[in-house]
């Protein structure tokens, strides 16, 4: 589920460098995301990495769209069985530079109604760094107070058409008062990167606006939410009597016209991703095309698919475990500290704490006992994530038809993290290169039982459900 997205000028003077150090300041001040963040800066070509530190997963990409080139960023940040992603893209052309945005959550969205703060300080990273490009208002993270100097531009603005990419919400003083009938400061926070929050510093200036602009001006504690497309909303103080009323329907309005406004232009990770597979399989094609018969194709075809699969398995066993609770930040309570032992998938070790808790739970008695009380409270907030499903799935399906194995067999066994290291007189397999799991398989099963033995032997040996 989308939840934001916003798009923002950049300075012609930044670099895709500059971003880059922006983007690793933000991990590394968010601690869930530090060790990601420090591991990534560390590496010298950032263009195309994939770095799995804790729930933290970063990746990065290039490509290119409608004349213009892009780095896109994603963070992916797995958080109460909810996976949150970041993407940010950097996008480069002939005329112009911009950063887009966009927070995704595959959670159950009414948990958010409220803008997540902790998932836009990207937005403020970009701002504090000075990279965003100012137009006519200032970009910032504080309210922009109304004067004189602001006067003619905010007349036109009113009388005729708001021009600016995002939106701007007007904040009138209450008369004879100090305040107004928004937390401006909130909003202006809140709402950094996304909408422009303009407030009047003194009721002067709102008699001079409403002077310039016959009375079609919001005063005395009216508020007005000025869009590019031209339209309008008035928000009179009548309409909230709740103190922050006012404040959560501003953010939910301004987010959701931007993120509809932001999706019809600009590009996300995924149409990148498919543009860049598009151009790996034209040159697959190319690939193919230099072998002249379809049994050299498939030799070179099954060669390759074991080289990206080992690089593959070497690089999953090359990150460190998931960690089971954060440090003392108070956004996760560690209940259990992980092994140390990689995993040959993500939530490995998650899975089977899982397991066991169930099997417990067949046993612990009635549900007047405490034990059953916990265990059951323990399953109902934390499922299987179920990665290491897939691989038991591909060992049944292509093993227990007890048939000799095809290429494609070979190919799939080699997918999950089966590498074949002989075939004499047996198929040899290691498993995610792990010298501890490795598994022979006849080349030619005698029946549908035996490959239904072999299959069981390994799925024992390798599941954790």
């Amino acid at each position: 589920m989308k939840i934001l997205s916003t798009k923002l000028s950049l300075k012609t003077e930044v670099t895709k460098e500059q971003v880059y150090q922006t983007i690793i300041r933000w991990l590394k001040e968010n601690k869930p995301c530090a060790a990601v963040g420090e591991q990534f800066e560390q590496i010298e070509n950032k263009d195309d990495v994939r770095i799995v530190e804790g729930y933290a997963t970063i990746e990065t990409l290039t490509g290119k769209r409608n004349d213009t080139q892009y780095l896109a960023v994603r963070m992916t940040h797995i958080y109460r069985e909810q996976t949150w992603e970041t993407e940010i893209l950097y996008g480069e052309s002939a005329t112009e530079k911009s950063v887009t945005i966009h927070v995704n959550c595959s959670g159950d969205t009414t948990l958010f109604k409220k803008t997540p703060i902790a998932r836009t300080e990207i937005i403020r990273a970009f701002i504090s760094d000075g990279m965003i490009k100012n137009e006519k208002l200032p970009m910032q993270a504080t309210p922009i107070y109304a004067d004189n100097k602001m006067l003619d531009y905010l007349a036109s603005a009113m009388n005729t058409r708001y021009d600016q990419a995002i939106p701007m919400v007007y904040v009138s003083k209450i008369f004879n008062s100090s305040g107004y009938n928004v937390d401006i400061d909130k909003l202006s926070r809140n709402l950094a990167g996304i909408a422009y929050i303009v407030a009047e510093r003194n009721g002067d200036f709102g008699f001079n606006l409403k002077e310039r602009t016959n009375g079609i001006n919001p005063y005395n504690g009216h508020i007005a939410i000025y869009y590019p497309n031209g339209k309008i909303d008035r928000l009179r103080p009548s309409e909230v009597s709740v103190y922050g009323e006012a404040d959560s329907r501003i953010m939910d309005d301004v987010i959701s016209a931007v993120t509809a406004q932001v999706e019809k232009d600009a590009p996300m990770w995924q149409q990148l991703y498919e543009d860049k597979r598009a151009a790996d399989t034209a040159l697959l094609d190319v690939f193919m095309g230099e072998f002249d018969s379809m049994e050299a194709r498939l030799k070179a075809a099954k060669k390759r698919i074991a080289e990206l699969t080992e690089e593959n398995a070497m690089l999953r066993n090359k990150n460190e475990s998931l960690q089971a609770a954060f440090d003392a930040s108070g956004i996760e309570e560690c209940i259990i500290s992980k092994s140390p032992i990689a995993e040959f998938f993500y939530g490995e070790q998650h899975d089977l704490l899982i397991t066991v808790l169930k099997e417990a739970a067949d046993r612990c008695g009635s549900s007047d006992m405490r034990k059953y009380e916990l265990i059951n409270s323990l399953l109902e907030n934390n499922e299987y994530i179920g990665n290491g499903r897939e691989t038991l799935n591909v060992v049944k399906r292509v093993l227990s038809s007890g048939v000799q194995l095809s290429m494609r067999d070979m190919a799939e066994l080699e997918r999950v993290g089966f590498r074949l290291v002989s075939d004499n007189p047996h198929y040899k397999f290691l498993y995610c290169g792990n010298e501890r799991y490795w598994f022979t398989v006849s080349k030619t099963p005698s029946d549908r039982r035996s490959g239904q033995n072999n299959a069981s032997d390994i799925i024992k040996r390798l599941s954790v459900y």
